[in-house]
């Protein structure tokens, strides 16, 4: 529903498949496929989303304004209106392809309010899902796992005990409160193609396998489920190398920054200034020698406006200055990969942070919306980044924050052991399809055939081997609260 940013992750998955034999559709927004250096193989069914497209195209619309003012609330109750809207419209193409072509699994994108009709149609089919996400967090059982993004830390494991109250108990408690309405519309939406009602903001995942693109030394330990598989980081085995124009820069400029702020991130024209300014004096303090700009979404005519009249300034947006390169789409992979990249500016989303430790480069983050907070603390708790606030952006703090990480040792030599673990890491996306293989296997033996020779499951039970014991016992059963208790009472007395 978002765009073509969660796909990679899918794809690569799908290409191994399709290397073991497997047929495989793609369903999604955009003619990605097509135009993709790595997946043309992979046949997709193209849908135009309307309604999403008008709300990340539109500078002015409600989604934007929500991500330049910092509302998360507001940007979680507007994207849970956008997936009531094109619910019956994505469970409809997604059911027309599924009958046509007789699927046996269904591979789904999971965010949290997004992509519903895809787990409840294969909930409604009896066909086994899978699920991928770059963050499952909200499906993890362990309590010292918040976000940043609802005012707590991703890790609170050194907060106060209010802290912990308030981010284990009360936002919670709150964020369900304010979802009832989504749920509503939601279950309304159901209805009308005849889904049973289901009242968890998370869907119909519970008992499902679900795969996560992340890998711990980035990720906060846990142990979770034996269902919520890390299969991470998901990366192509070869990337686009760098243009003759961005080798030459890259040659001539042995102390470079990378900035980009990857597809759908997007900051205010004040921020834009204030970055470049920073970067003015930095190379003023020879400090770096070189910035690489990749600029996607930001409107550079408009941060024109907010320049001041600064010669330099717009120097840099007609892409004139000597030692500051901007480019619309960059080889990020290549760039980060040249020993003449000393930093990367990123916003912290899950494809560039895994490039970026995969590479060994340390990052300074700026985080924007959904899962980049969380990224972004997970980075510096790794000792690898250092993060920027948006909302309190200040040319001396960039400034002092690329001082520290290009001049103390300790930030490459930790980007260094997480690109160690990034890289033996990377291999499981083939475990990623074993597992897959494994639910497509169970099914066959655990089904019942249906008219068209294949089989109807119940996903609640398909991977019982898989739900730990302790789900079916209750809580205090489950968490022999009894025993103990029992056992506290006889030695105490």
């Amino acid at each position: 529903m978002i765009g073509s940013t969660h796909l990679p992750q899918m794809c690569e998955i799908l290409k191994i498949l399709m290397d073991r034999g497997y047929d495989v559709i793609l369903i999604s927004p955009g003619n990605y496929t097509a135009k993709s250096i790595h997946y043309h193989s992979i046949p997709q069914i193209i849908f135009e989303n309307e309604i999403a497209s008008q709300q990340f195209n539109n500078k002015s619309s409600d989604v934007n304004n929500a991500l330049v003012d910092d509302d998360p609330l507001k940007l979680m109750l507007l994207l849970g209106k956008m997936a009531v809207q094109s619910y019956i419209l994505f469970y409809n193409i997604y059911k027309q392809v599924a009958e046509e072509n007789k699927v046996d699994l269904f591979f789904c994108d999971y965010m949290p309010l997004i992509n519903h009709p895809c787990f409840d149609l294969a909930w409604k089919l009896g066909k086994p899902a899978v699920g991928i996400s770059a963050d499952t967090s909200i499906l993890s059982n362990a309590p010292y796992k918040s976000d940043p993004m609802l005012g707590c830390h991703a890790n609170m494991e050194n907060e106060s005990f209010y802290a912990r109250f308030k981010c284990a108990i009360i936002i919670p408690l709150k964020l369900v409160w304010s979802s009832i309405d989504f749920l509503r519309g939601l279950n309304a939406e159901r209805a009308t193609v005849g889904i049973n009602p289901h009242w968890d903001l998370r869907g119909r995942v519970s008992n499902l396998l679900m795969l996560s693109n992340t890998f711990f030394g980035f990720e906060i330990s846990s142990s979770d489920s034996p269902l919520h598989q890390e299969i991470g980081p998901i990366l192509p085995d070869t990337f686009p190398g760098l243009t003759p124009v961005l080798d030459s820069f890259l040659a001539d400029h042995p102390r470079t920054i990378y900035f980009a702020l990857g597809t759908n991130a997007i900051i205010s024209s004040q921020n834009v200034i204030i970055i470049l300014n920073a970067f003015i004096k930095l190379i003023d303090q020879n400090v770096i020698d070189g910035v690489i700009w990749s600029t996607v979404r930001t409107d550079i005519s408009e941060s024109i406006e907010y320049a001041n009249s600064s010669v330099s300034i717009s120097t840099i947006l007609n892409n004139q200055h000597p030692n500051i390169h901007i480019s619309k789409f960059s080889p990020q992979f290549a760039i980060l990969s040249h020993e003449n990249t000393k930093l990367f500016l990123s916003h912290g989303g899950s494809a560039s942070s895994h490039e970026s430790m995969y590479t060994g480069t340390p990052m300074l983050v700026l985080p924007i919306m959904g899962d980049q907070p969380r990224n972004a603390e997970m980075l510096e708790s790794a000792g690898m980044a250092l993060k920027l606030s948006k909302n309190d952006l200040k040319v001396d703090d960039i400034v002092s924050k690329v001082e520290r990480l290009l001049n103390e040792e300790s930030f490459k030599k930790n980007a260094e052991r997480v690109q160690f673990l990034a890289k033996v890491n990377s291999k499981r996306k083939y475990r990623a399809a074993d597992l897959m293989e494994i639910v497509l296997n169970t099914a066959k033996y655990e089904g019942v055939k249906d008219e068209n020779g294949g089989f109807k499951i119940d996903n609640e039970k398909l991977l019982r081997d898989w739900i730990t014991p302790d789900t079916r016992m209750g809580f205090i059963r489950g968490k022999y609260l009894d025993v103990y208790g029992a056992a506290v009472i006889y030695f105490w007395c």
